[in-house]
């Protein structure tokens, strides 16, 4: 490049350096995600560590060796060791550099650590058909503009190299166009942060299509046509230290490993996640398109030793070719080795990684890092999701939505984690799931909600016996379907606001309403109905009076009920979606001393004077699944 140039585009640059200082790392403050300088070591709070002190000799070795290989983003070279054809074009010292026309075998940058260097993308045409088709050999910062107004493309092949491959921070900006294909492995990989604005950038790759310890992007538009493994991953750092017995301890922070995406339009076809990080995603406005397509394999010992699967990943049963998931306590009755698993995970949104299992005098203890916050939130944004996996999945964490549009399908769970679901509010349909929301303990303060699910609707649940789970509902307009229970937690469950409209099971070993440690119904309006099997009432300690009601047969799908005062005065009324025998009907509107009526269609199911929190209908007992808690 000229001086003269070079003299042009520095002034160009420094303006567009002003549209890239919006990055930056970032973290929860508060409740809200605030923006920090990039600097030496980040920022997050304390994380858990792992300490390997005291466990035997082949333990340990097996922990350090499992830590070493959670990330490939810190190393030098490509893991195939293959040698990078001589580039067309090698840039030996910072500063700014425009790239146009052909390069066939690829740029090379080789500043020196620590340089910074601008390229200028202007109708570019970057290829490699044996290695890197846009490289750093040392670890620098590049900012990469996409000139407006103009179409560049780069793509490479070989043996499992990436396409665009930057040691260090890599930031992309520039609203022209940008598409980048890797047949051999990922499209993008920074070893430090990757950090988009204003593009419009098209993927495609054989394994990854974003990928960096952590990635934020803003204002600009994301495709991923086809990746073989995740969309969007970013993959925390390994931090190995020693303690002051000289013992390795694994200390893992909130400074990297996230995904940040504020005002993005992001489309994704993927084999593996649609979104991956280690630590939290933080998702502020945008339009999300992510369809996962999963891929099965049969149960095997060579499937397991090759795609790294255990027997709990066997799940899945086909029929046809439609597969079906098993729930735990029903493997044995149609076998393991009948069973199918996913290659790798195919979640839609997911976070969590940085997980360990290890075994001390015969002890399993599990250890993953925390930020004392919620590992997924979004904020707002419109979100389809179809989703072979998991549709937005927190391992080890908390999920938090505030806002936004969800439309969700999935033939696993729609919405859960490991620790807690929280939902303040936005619009969430779930069309189709295995299980529709779930966490060990699931919060639902407002939005608009609708599930419908194969198994449990809404599902509290955790392993751990020491655990109690619960399911608090403050507000919000809630309508479940469920094949399984309605709303079931395995713990507690206290109901205080809301519309809720359940419409449950019709097999006997199901309910509407399930609670182990009994179910609080302190306000709010519900109306669940379902099978006479196994009912499960509001406790008489509620506040709220109830009405519970139990046809003398079934009545039929697309019937409606009504609940009526001694005037005529329509108090409640619902049409139930599927046949059902027992009903349970609560209301601030329903008073004590008051007589009501219940109607199925035309025909009067049986009338009531409220005298207690619980009025019968029909036959009840204590027995036979029919009682309260």
């Amino acid at each position: 490049m000229n001086n003269i140039w070079k003299k042009v585009l520095a002034c160009i640059s420094v303006a567009l350096l002003g549209a890239t200082a919006f990055f930056s790392a970032c973290y929860f403050d508060e409740g809200e995600f605030v923006w920090d300088n990039l600097g030496g070591g980040g920022i997050g709070t304390e994380s858990e560590k792992i300490d390997t002190t005291g466990l035997d000799a082949s333990t340990k070795e097996a922990a350090e060796r499992d830590s070493e290989t959670l990330s490939d983003l810190s190393g030098d070279t490509d893991s195939s060791g293959s040698t990078q054809a001589p580039a067309d074009l090698v840039i030996s010292a910072d500063g700014d550099y425009t790239l146009s026309g052909n390069y066939p075998n690829g740029v090379q940058v080789s500043a020196k650590k620590g340089s910074e260097v601008h390229l200028f993308l202007n109708n570019a045409n970057i290829n490699c058909e044996s290695g890197k088709a846009l490289y750093s050999d040392n670890n620098i910062t590049t900012i990469i503009t996409v000139v407006a107004g103009t179409t560049n493309t780069i793509r490479n092949a070989g043996d499992d190299v990436n396409a665009v491959h930057f040691k260090g921070n890599l930031s992309i900006n520039g609203t022209g166009k940008l598409s980048i294909t890797s047949d051999s492995k990922s499209a993008i990989k920074a070893s430090g942060t990757l950090q988009i604005v204003d593009s419009d950038i098209t993927v495609k790759s054989a394994s990854h299509g974003l990928t960096a310890q952590s990635v934020s992007a803003k204002n600009c538009k994301i495709t991923v046509t086809s990746s073989g493994k995740d969309g969007i991953q970013a993959e925390s750092s390994d931090y190995k230290t020693k303690d002051e017995s000289g013992n390795t301890v694994y200390a893992f922070t909130m400074s990297d490993g996230y995904v940040f995406l504020e005002n993005v339009v992001y489309n994704a076809v993927t084999k593996g996640d649609g979104i991956q990080a280690d630590t939290y995603v933080f998702i502020d406005r945008g339009t999300y398109n992510i369809t996962t397509e999963g891929e099965w394999v049969s149960y095997s010992t060579a499937n397991k030793n090759e795609y790294g699967l255990t027997d709990d990943d066997y799940r899945w049963t086909l029929s046809g070719t439609t597969y079906s998931k098993v729930a735990s306590d029903e493997i044995n009755r149609y076998g393991i080795s009948r069973l199918y698993s996913f290659k790798q995970g195919c979640k839609g949104i997911k976070v969590g990684e940085l997980e360990y299992e290890v075994t001390e005098n015969n002890v399993t203890r599990i250890v993953a890092i925390t930020n004392g916050d919620y590992n997924i939130k979004i904020q707002n944004g419109s979100f389809k999701i179809n989703s072979s996996d998991d549709a937005i999945h927190a391992n080890s964490g908390d999920i938090a939505i505030n806002g936004g549009t969800f439309v969700i399908n999935t033939i696993d769970d729609a919405i859960t984690a490991d620790n807690l679901t929280k939902i303040n509010g936005g619009t969430v349909e779930i069309q189709s799931s295995y299980e529709g929301i779930e966490g060990t303990y699931v919060e639902i303060n407002g939005g608009t909600i609708t599930v419908n699910a194969s198994d449990d609707g809404i599902n509290a649940a955790n392993d751990d016996p020491a655990i109690t789970e619960h399911i608090i509902i403050t507000g919000g307009d809630i309508y479940v379907s469920s094949t399984g229970d309605g709303i079931d937690s395995n713990g507690s469950m206290q109901i205080t606001g809301g519309n809720i409209v359940v419409q449950g099971p019709t097999s006997g070993m199901d309910a509407a309403l399930d609670a182990d440690k009994g179910i609080l119904l302190d306000g709010g309006s519900i109306f669940a109905c379902g099978s006479a099997g196994m009912v499960e009432t509001p406790s008489s300690n509620s506040k709220q009076y109830v009405l519970v009601v139990r046809a003398s047969s079934s009545v039929s799908a697309r019937t409606k009920i009504t609940l009526t005062d001694k005037s005529g005065k329509e108090i409640m009324s619902e049409t139930t979606e599927k046949a059902c025998q027992s009903i349970i009907m609560s209301s601030p509107d329903i008073k004590k001393g008051e007589t009501y009526t219940v109607k199925a269609g035309n025909t009067t199911l049986g009338s009531v004077t409220v005298s207690s929190i619980l009025s019968s209908i029909g036959q009840s007992s204590g027995g036979g699944g029919w009682g309260r808690r």
